[in-house]
């Protein structure tokens, strides 16, 4: 491949005076694609090069190309974690919501826990519980992978605990995992206990051990009502959504006021 594709190889490498050279010769094409439809700027932001990637850019690079799998150049960026490469990406116009086909940057982001490149992402109105074809919603990955940080962001930004995928919420996948504060997160904030998946389970029947504190904290939820200040939190949460749970620090509220509705913190 590196023979084939040249522009590639320095892409992929940090090599941007070679970059520089061959793009600059006319010689060859800024958005050339291998049989993957893999481009210079896909190799440049997956190797997080953040010079290439600019380069790239200013001299034609088209940034919502998407390979063979739907991924964008943003997909690679975030799945790398360089929060410059992320936002240079967001300023050329790169597309927080593309059309789906695999995946979405959120997802890319939260897969790698990389909380810092999804926060901006959502502050450029990234869709907080777009379903991809894999997982679910960027909550869901969070869950699968036991990536607290990342669930932190989703939550406060009012993504939906019970939102499933075939009838899979996020805290089926943190039951079956055994991740005790993944399953107190989603909890607290408004997962259904009694929730059934596909085959008709709920999440403290998916859990492997019969003597885990996971399995025990489900049992809890089950059998004893919550207080409360619990439920009122949650009616707030819900009525006020997800735009404005977003901006939830913006809205000139007492900090004691915001704590309480976050009831997470970073």
């Amino acid at each position: 491949m590196d023979e084939k594709y040249p522009v590639h190889k320095s892409a992929k490498n940090g090599f941007l005076d070679d970059l520089k050279t061959l793009i600059l010769s006319g010689k060859h094409d800024v958005n050339h694609a291998t049989f993957e439809l893999v481009r210079p700027l896909h190799e440049a932001c997956l190797s997080g090069h953040l010079g290439c990637a600019q380069f790239l850019l200013e001299n034609g690079a088209n940034v919502n190309l998407a390979n063979i799998d739907g991924a964008t150049a943003l997909c690679d960026a975030c799945s790398n974690g360089n929060v410059q490469l992320v936002q240079l990406l967001l300023d050329h116009g790169a597309l927080v919501n593309p059309p789906l086909l695999f995946s979405t940057p959120a997802h890319e982001a939260v897969y790698r826990d990389n909380w810092e490149c999804l926060l901006l992402l959502l502050h450029h109105g990234a869709q907080v519980d777009k379903s991809d074809c894999n997982f679910g919603t960027p909550l869901h990955v969070a869950a699968c992978k036991g990536h607290i940080k990342s669930a932190v962001v989703l939550l406060c930004a009012g993504a939906s605990t019970n939102v499933t995928k075939t009838h899979h919420a996020p805290l089926h996948e943190a039951a079956r995992c055994q991740d005790h504060d993944f399953v107190s997160l989603l909890l607290d904030h408004g997962a259904d206990v009694y929730a059934r998946n596909s085959q008709g389970l709920t999440p403290r029947q998916l859990v492997p051990s019969s003597t885990s504190l996971c399995k025990s904290l489900l049992q809890d939820w089950e059998s004893t009502p919550r207080s409360l200040k619990h439920y009122c939190r949650l009616t707030i949460r819900t009525s006020l959504g997800p735009r404005r749970l977003k901006y939830l620090s913006h809205l000139g509220l007492p900090r004691i006021i915001v704590k309480y509705l976050e009831h997470v913190g970073l």
